[in-house]
């Protein structure tokens, strides 16, 4: 099917609602070519939009690794290959070495990567397993032995636990974490006080985490880079624990990849003295994986009430999935979730009536007390007892 058998019915259909102009034939094949002639340069030049947009890639989630190449000796090598293999997506990035001999990779994204350096007359140095966080700076340095190319040293150490390349305080909560950690309603934010120096006020719920001593209102939230912090009070957007009742948009805990608190942040984040909370979303890779899951309650299940002579209503519904895999393998991935709150809670309550008599000023010798009002029936004012009277009750 080509763009004619596409918009030439439309065009048809715009003459259509002119034909009251009685214009010749002539003059209406010229018109019907004329929107189909700008239909089709609109199609292209919204692909055209579409394929120039470059891609942004934010400060908030993506990390980098950085470090020196030397010799046994602790010389720098200059013009040293590293390369950067994100084993997840096998995706590579190639680098040189400057005249200090060292290399910086930035925006990538957290995953498991590889770090080769080779230069000649020296073995290929290589270390695996490294671990990315998000917006993490971590620091691989490496050491060149004398040899051939061919011949290769892998590193399986552990990278030292001390961050060395900034001041910042705070951690990562990964995935498997998350996932494994019971939590009631399954909101992330619920997990910062996990997070050393979180703790909520003394009294207060979920929506009062401080940081530090700052206020509550002194966080910053970051999803996938972008500033997702109510202006008022500072709560996250998306998943927020509120004072009463839930978040309206909603995160799933299996989309998210990790996330990290930075509790002394670095000066690039200035509007807010508290915590920068870095949120993460997973991303597609060479295999396709997903989750799904479903919750419910309902008040069948529940014991009744002492006072109650029926359980009142509840009805708790949250169910959701994830989905991500490959478009084009080593290229381009895809990663899509879904999540579903249905709530439908009753209330109940319970409030004392007075006997009808309780209303008379019969009740002021005896210096009874309103059980509803907690004062003297005799302090009642006369014109609200007459009203009181009107009541056939």
């Amino acid at each position: 099917m080509g763009f004619q058998d596409v918009f030439a019915p439309i065009s048809k259909s715009i003459f259509l609602g002119v034909s009251d102009m009685k214009l010749p034939s002539s003059a209406a094949r010229r018109f019907s070519g004329f929107l189909l002639r700008n239909a089709i340069g609109l199609v292209f030049l919204s692909l055209a939009m579409l394929v120039s947009c470059l891609p942004l890639f934010s400060q908030g989630n993506a990390g980098r690794i950085l470090g020196d190449i030397t010799d046994q000796t602790g010389g720098t090598i200059a013009g040293a290959t590293v390369t950067i293999i994100d084993t997840q997506r096998s995706v590579t990035r190639t680098l040189t070495t400057d005249g200090a001999g060292e290399y910086n990779a930035p925006n990538l994204l957290p995953s498991t990567y590889t770090v080769r350096a080779v230069f000649r007359g020296f073995k290929t140095e290589e270390r695996s397993g490294i671990i990315l966080e998000v917006n993490q700076d971590l620091r691989v340095d490496l050491t060149l032995q004398p040899g051939e190319q061919t011949e290769r040293i892998i590193v399986t150490e552990s990278l030292p636990m001390v961050e060395t390349s900034n001041a910042e305080l705070g951690g990562t909560l990964q995935s498997e974490i998350i996932a494994d950690l019971p939590m009631n309603g399954r909101n992330f934010a619920n997990l910062l006080q996990l997070r050393p120096g979180v703790t909520i006020y003394p009294g207060g719920s979920g929506w009062t985490q401080s940081t530090n001593g700052q206020r509550a209102h002194d966080n910053v939230y970051l999803f996938e880079g972008v500033n997702g912090s109510d202006p008022w009070m500072a709560q996250p957007i998306i998943s927020a624990v509120m004072g009463a009742g839930d978040a309206g948009t909603l995160i799933s805990i299996d989309a998210i990849d990790e996330f990290k608190t930075e509790e002394n942040p670095r000066a690039e984040y200035g509007w807010k003295p508290g915590a920068i909370v870095n949120v993460g979303i997973k991303s597609g890779a060479n295999t396709m994986h997903g989750t799904a899951f479903a919750y419910g309650r309902d008040s069948s299940w529940d014991a009744l009430p002492y006072f109650n002579t029926a359980a009142p209503p509840v009805e708790l519904e949250q169910f959701g999935a994830t989905l991500g895999g490959p478009i084009k393998k080593d290229k381009l991935f895809y990663f899509a979730s879904f999540e579903d709150q249905r709530y439908n809670v009753g209330s109940t309550g319970l409030i004392t009536d007075p006997i009808t008599a309780g209303s008379g000023i019969g009740l002021a010798a005896n210096n009874m007390i309103d059980s509803c009002l907690a004062v003297p029936a005799a302090g009642r004012a006369p014109l609200s007892l007459q009203l009181a009277g009107l009541n056939p009750d």
